[in-house]
């Protein structure tokens, strides 16, 4: 049960390891074009190209799609990123019930956010985990889990494929284990007093505000790359992405927040309340993305102005 792109090497790699996948169940077909022609997910073409029944039922909830459910008679739901809330007659309906899995080490970042909530907050570790799903969110007991480690350069869309690949490398060799011993393994206890939580991202999340601290600005950019972006705005009121960026190494750069100084070599500098951070590649609204240098010989900003004021 699941949605692109998180789930597809979920389900592509139980499906190369020949486990029995008797269904699948992902998002309703949305409707897109001049035609409003029928679009199938990838996730749902994966399951028709390899002979699956496919479900796509608007509410997880309704005693239709549970019947149609109950049909497949599957010993284990496997819940990667589906988005759907799933109530107590359904978590029973699989002989061994329902698991997911999840882009943290829970408890840290239940929720709908965990990868983009880790890169913001500065952690050093993440990593993926299956859980034994119960009705409070992600708050089951930790079947298995993986690491992976972070450091000052890691970003959102790294850690997404990171945690694919590895969720889908620990979810086959969970599935392995289950065969053999016809049952879920002992599971690990979530200690409520460590649980973190994160909410859906939204597209303020990507704007940015220099009276924050440059490390903090610095790792909100890069926990908003893919989505939602982060940006800012030119004095003009012109939205600016920032595509790539780093923290100012030159402690002698500062001035107030949002300001901007440029270097002797065309660096593109942006005080913040406490240190700076170096712009490296930028694209202002309606024109192609560049690097700094370019985008300052282009006479689109100077030096002393303050960026965000708007």
């Amino acid at each position: 049960m699941g949605s692109p792109p998180f789930a597809d090497k979920a389900l592509a790699a139980l499906i190369d390891a020949g486990y029995n996948v008797v269904g699948v169940v992902s998002a309703p077909p949305s409707r897109s074009g001049r035609g409003r022609r029928r679009s199938e997910n990838s996730i749902v073409r994966m399951a028709l190209e390899n002979d699956i029944v496919a479900l796509q039922p608007q509410s997880a909830k309704s005693d239709e799609f549970k019947e149609q459910f109950k049909e497949l008679n599957c010993d284990l739901a496997v819940v990667v990123s589906y988005g759907q809330i799933l109530d107590s007659e359904f978590l029973t309906l699989p002989k061994l019930g329902c698991v997911n899995v999840h882009a943290s080490l829970l408890p840290r970042w239940r929720g709908a956010s965990p990868i983009q909530s880790a890169i913001k907050a500065g952690d050093e570790l993440s990593g993926v985990c299956i859980q034994k799903m119960v009705l409070k969110l992600d708050a089951g007991d930790v079947l298995v889990s993986s690491e992976i480690s972070l450091d000052s350069e890691s970003t959102s869309p790294w850690l997404f494929n990171e945690c694919s690949i590895k969720g889908a490398e620990l979810l086959c060799q969970f599935i392995e284990q289950v065969n053999i011993e016809k049952k879920l393994p002992a599971g690990v206890q979530q200690d409520e007093q460590a649980a973190v939580h994160c909410g859906k991202v939204k597209k303020s999340d990507g704007e940015l505000d220099w009276n924050n601290s440059a490390r903090d600005v610095y790792q909100q950019i890069r926990a908003s790359l893919g989505w939602p972006g982060a940006r800012s705005s030119l004095p003009n009121g012109d939205n600016l992405k920032i595509l790539a960026a780093q923290l100012c190494d030159n402690s002698n750069i500062s001035g107030q927040a949002g300001e901007v100084i440029i270097g002797g070599n065309f660096e593109l500098y942006i005080c913040c309340q406490e240190g700076a951070i170096e712009l490296v590649e930028v694209q202002r609204s309606g024109k192609s993305k560049t690097i700094a240098k370019d985008f300052i010989n282009g006479n689109n900003i100077s030096a002393g102005q303050i960026l965000g004021a708007n």
